[in-house]
């Protein structure tokens, strides 16, 4: 059974539905033949029973005297010979157990003859085959070829005997069976007509739902169950053979799943080689992300302590303007005096002689005082250009300041020298005089002047040192957020090695299914940038100066150095999650399964995003 294909198991059905309605049409025949069989028997039961009686009667006669035995015997067989049924066909026959006929109404010649002998055609001993059947219980039946009634044809006959001891009896009875037979044989054709109606029916509807299995199967069951078992093993190279427009049979749709599940692997194993190796250049990019974002925490760390030197720097330049900006102030005061003085000598030239020793030092002080203003206010000029590039000329002003003093110191030995002279030119000295009061007052507007122009520079250097303050808390800002942006590039480096692992796991998974050689796609490689070199930043000239920001630049550097916090663990405060990584285009075209048509597979490149 195993080996046989589905369509012998089906006409195998059919051909057992056949038998069975044969087998059911024989049986219902022969239980009618055995049921007439059956009645007709009772009934010759009944007529031998019958006989009997009356020959009882006749033996209950002679026992009681009233009739002599031979009297009594006669009469009961003259009675018996008298007993006809079924229209005159049956009657009763008296033998003993020699046997020799005593009575037979229709064959009066056999009457007194021992028919021991005697045989039907078929060779069958009658009247013994009689004797026999009563020997058990003193009655029964008997089964013989028998004449027909005024023919010599011969049919099938059955007959009842009963004995009766006392006389040496044998009464019987029989009738033929031929019509029994016959309606037997019509009944057997009736149901054997009714049996092909019945089977005919069957066998067209069996036709049609063997079409309909075959046609919603599509193929042999074992097929489809070493299709399913290969497909359960991940076996998918397996070939579907299917009939022509065959679409809708279980071959057909386990072939289209075949075919999608080849699909669907073919891309998922695409999928996968390309995120694995996707995955595997995004944590190469984040690497480099992360030095790089290390490497500028550190830069930015370096430039926010120049910063702090520089706000220094212009904090001390702003003291400088304000103290210059002081004595600006002190210089116009002395000059104003210095014009009071001019005008009260020219009010008192004739005190001049008495006190040219003190007019000499007055004028000394004053003559260098306003020298040494001129030149400073000169060279404040020079370096409130630029001060806003260097700030290191005031330097320069305080050593200036210092030569002034000592050429002053030179000038006034000079002026003592000369004050002999001063008594003779008295007059020469109103007139110089006059002319000292008038430089004066140009040197009084000429303080003034660089008192406002240092006030200017003081203001300057203080808004300097207010913006760069600002450039500092920015500098500060973008430093944190540099070590956020470090922590989050951590984060994403953990997420892309997690999906890293998962493609691994996810291509072991796609292994275990096979399919054609001539199915598989080949995929391009993902295209990703080359990440560009790490450029460190160059270390300003005032950070390459400043000592004092070096313990807070080696200790922030190192603050950046650290590693950052691992996936899944929230970063530095303020420091917003990283952005979901946008999935990768779709990729190449499924590979081919087996088929019967197999369409050619092409592959797309995949853009990801280059770092």
């Amino acid at each position: 059974m195993n080996t046989m294909t589905l369509n012998r198991k089906l006409w195998l059905a059919v051909l057992l539905v056949w038998l069975g309605l044969l087998g059911v049409g024989l049986w219902s025949a022969i239980e009618t033949r055995n049921t007439m069989l059956d009645d007709r028997k009772a009934a010759l039961a009944g007529l031998g029973d019958a006989a009997q009686g009356v020959v009882k009667s006749y033996y209950a006669l002679s026992q009681s005297g009233k009739m002599s035995e031979a009297d009594a015997q006669r009469e009961a067989l003259a009675r018996l010979a008298a007993m006809r049924y079924s229209g005159d066909g049956g009657y009763v026959f008296v033998s003993d157990s020699r046997p020799v006929v005593l009575m037979h109404p229709t064959q009066s010649d056999l009457v007194g003859k021992n028919m021991g002998d005697f045989k039907d055609p078929d060779g069958k001993l009658v009247f013994a085959s009689i004797l026999d059947a009563t020997k058990a219980t003193g009655h029964g039946f008997a089964q013989y070829q028998g004449r027909l009634l005024h023919s010599q044809e011969r049919a099938p006959k059955i007959t009842y005997a009963t004995r009766f001891e006392p006389w040496d009896w044998t009464i019987a009875t029989g009738v033929f069976i031929k019509d029994i037979d016959a309606a037997y044989y019509a009944m057997l054709l009736i149901h054997l007509g009714v049996v092909f109606a019945i089977g005919i029916v069957i066998t067209l509807a069996m036709l049609q739902i063997i079409r309909s299995v075959r046609k919603s199967l599509g193929g042999e069951p074992e097929q489809a169950a070493e299709l399913a078992a290969g497909i359960a093993e991940g076996d998918l190279t397996h070939a579907v053979v299917l009939r022509t427009d065959d679409s809708a049979s279980m071959m057909a749709a386990m072939h289209r799943m075949q075919t999608r599940l080849a699909r669907t692997i073919g891309e998922i194993r695409q999928s996968s080689e390309s995120i694995a190796s996707a995955t595997q250049q995004i944590a190469s990019g984040n690497g480099d992300l992360s030095q790089r974002t290390e490497q500028q925490a550190a830069s930015l760390q370096e430039t926010a302590a120049s910063m702090e030197e520089l706000t220094a720097t212009v904090k001390q330049n702003a003291d400088n303007a304000r103290q210059a900006s002081g004595l600006a102030n002190n210089a116009s005061e002395i000059a104003t005096k210095g014009n009071e003085v001019v005008h009260r000598v020219i009010g008192t030239m004739g005190e001049i002689n008495d006190s040219s020793q003190k007019i000499a030092d007055i004028i000394g002080v004053i003559e260098g005082i306003a020298f040494q203003t001129n030149i400073l206010a000169l060279n404040a000029a020079v370096e409130a250009a630029r001060a806003g590039e260097e700030g290191r000329g005031f330097a320069v002003v305080a050593g200036e300041v210092r030569n002034l003093a000592q050429r002053s110191a030179g000038a006034a030995k000079e002026i003592k020298a000369l004050i002999g002279d001063s008594v003779e030119r008295v007059n020469n000295g109103t007139a110089l005089v006059s002319q000292a009061g008038t430089t004066m007052a140009e040197i009084l507007q000429a303080v003034r002047r660089v008192t406002d122009i240092m006030g200017e520079i003081a203001a300057a250097s203080e808004e300097q040192a207010s913006g760069i303050t600002q450039v500092g808390r920015a500098v500060t800002q973008m430093d944190e957020v540099t070590q956020q942006n470090a922590a989050l590039v951590e984060q994403a480096a953990a997420a892309a090695a997690s999906l890293q692992d998962q493609a691994a796991r996810l291509r072991d998974s796609i292994a275990a299914f096979r399919v054609s050689e001539s199915g598989q796609v080949t995929a391009k490689p993902a295209a990703v940038a080359t990440p560009r070199p790490a450029v460190k930043p160059a270390a300003s000239a005032g950070a390459k100066q400043a000592s004092a920001g070096a313990p807070a630049r080696a200790s922030r550097a190192e603050a950046a150095r650290k590693p950052a916090p691992a996936a899944g663990h929230s970063g530095p405060k303020g420091a917003s999650a990283p952005a979901a990584a946008a999935p990768p285009a779709s990729t190449s075209a499924p590979a081919a399964t087996p088929s019967i048509r197999r369409e050619p597979v092409t592959a797309s490149d995949d853009d990801w995003t280059t770092f």
